[in-house]
């Protein structure tokens, strides 16, 4: 079965999503270690050559947030901690120098090598200029800028080690205290390069929802997935998400494939909170295929069963009623399967239903650590059905009920145990009718799961019978 759906998703919920996405790097550590392309300066005229640079950066980002009537994000680094690392600053050069009348050409040779400063605790400062982009189907952002700062004196030395011609030796340690007290010369040159080393840093935690989800369901035997076909960025007026839902009933016999539409025109949205629009048949189908000849089977025991407990609990009444009983302890669970081999009728729309069925009962006694056949029973149900839908479960009342209950004892457990096989059927279907009278079934309802991560529980209902079906949803 396939199943159109409309997601509407106010701003605010588009606000959550991308405070979602970043969420990762608030509960871990930012880390970056940039490598930078080698570079030449002149000092006093003399070439200088700067070779193996590299900044390692470590940080938590402070939790982004969307402002009113803004769209981007700004995350300030806390606690950076930092560590320039230059492999090799060094001279070689010919300098011409005029003594006594004569040019005299002398090679100079300096270099200081391994070079490592830290950044003092509380001196720099680091900032993502963040956009997010919300495309098809998946949800990213857009480096917009990305600043690295620190105050002159924020580094302290592990030891500069310097050979070579004195004098040079010491320019070269003047130019790397230059360049570690001048961050805005530092960076400036290599800002294009560190936003693209934090682009690829933040591929990694892209939200992707093309992928189908699969949605937790009771039963094993039925297998949900949610697929979304386009996601629309709608501005001030919020998301609107547009999928379907497929279905699997794995035991089901019928092969056709449903197709069911949203009426033509229908919307959803407008609201502020999160709604789903599904088509005014959804539950109706869903039943009816979840319900059909040879595709289930119920398990329950007797003190689960409405009516049948003060049977067990009363010899005087077993006597009279079900002689058999009286074999067995009072506190005895029996185990009831219950299943069908023909479709279930279903009548109605929106959460109101009339349901007829002819189901069958197994049941099974306890007889030396294991169950055996004990009475099969046919169950002929008719009732209407009320549902209601309310934070996160579904509860279903059955009105009116009428019930045939038909025992026909197993030929092997007769066979076995010899028992009394007189039962007085109305009596215990009157029992059982009382039970279920305006009794009310709840069950979870599978939350919807947008994303990793992000997950929607139905909230409440908002449309009226006989129209496509809103859902109000929460996280």
């Amino acid at each position: 079965m396939n199943s159109e759906f409309q997601l509407a998703l106010p701003r605010q919920f588009q606000e959550n999503l991308i405070a979602k996405k970043w969420e990762t790097l608030v509960n871990q550590e930012f880390q970056g270690n940039w490598q930078f392309p080698d570079q030449e300066i002149a000092a006093q005229d003399v070439p200088v050559k700067i070779k193996n640079i590299s900044l390692k950066v470590l940080t938590h980002l402070e939790k982004p947030a969307l402002q009113p009537q803004q769209t981007s994000l700004l995350l300030m680094s806390k606690d950076l901690k930092a560590q320039l690392v230059i492999g090799e600053v060094s001279v070689d050069h010919i300098v011409e120098r005029v003594v006594g009348g004569i040019v005299g050409r002398f090679r100079v040779q300096a270099s200081c090598k391994n070079v490592s400063l830290i950044m003092k605790p509380g001196q720099g400062s680091m900032s993502l200029a963040l956009r997010p982009s919300v495309g098809a189907n998946t949800a990213s952002a857009v480096v917009q800028e990305v600043r690295v700062a620190w105050a002159p004196g924020s580094w302290n030395s592990e030891g500069i080690h310097c050979e070579g011609v004195e004098g040079f030796a010491d320019l070269l340690k003047t130019e790397i205290d230059k360049m570690a007290n001048d961050s805005e010369s530092f960076i400036q040159p290599k800002k294009d390069l560190i936003k693209k080393y934090v682009e690829s840093y933040l591929q990694d935690l892209k939200l992707d929802f093309s992928s189908p989800r699969q949605l937790i369901v009771s039963r094993p035997d039925i297998r949900v997935l949610m697929k979304v076909d386009q996601y629309t960025d709608q501005g001030e007026a919020g998301a609107l998400v547009q999928g379907h839902l497929q279905i699997e009933f794995l035991k089901s016999p019928d092969e056709e494939v449903t197709n069911l539409t949203l009426s033509p025109g229908s919307m959803v949205g407008g609201g502020a909170e999160a709604q789903i629009l599904l088509p005014k048949d959804f539950v109706k189908q869903v039943l009816a295929k979840a319900y059909s000849a040879n595709a289930w089977l119920h398990q329950i025991t007797s003190d689960k069963l409405p009516g049948f407990s003060s049977l067990m609990n009363s010899r005087f009444l077993q006597f009279f009623v079900w002689p058999a009983l009286r074999d067995y302890a009072k506190s005895t669970k029996f185990l009831f399967e219950v299943y069908s081999n023909k479709d279930m009728e279903i009548q109605g729309a929106g959460l109101q239903y009339q349901v007829k069925a002819n189901m069958y009962s197994r049941m099974r006694a306890p007889r030396s650590g294991a169950y055996v056949p004990f009475v099969n029973w046919s169950v002929p149900l008719n009732s209407k059905i009320n549902l209601q839908i309310a934070n996160g479960k579904a509860s279903a009342t059955f009105i009116n009920p009428t019930l045939g209950l038909t025992p026909y004892y197993d030929a092997s457990y007769v066979a076995k145990y010899s028992p009394n096989r007189r039962i007085l059927y109305g009596t215990i279907r009157d029992k059982v009718l009382a039970g279920i009278w305006g009794k009310t079934l709840s069950f979870e309802i599978p939350q919807l799961p947008l994303m990793e991560g992000v997950s929607l529980k139905v909230k409440k209902v908002l449309a009226p019978a006989n129209q496509d079906l809103i859902l109000q949803l929460a996280p």
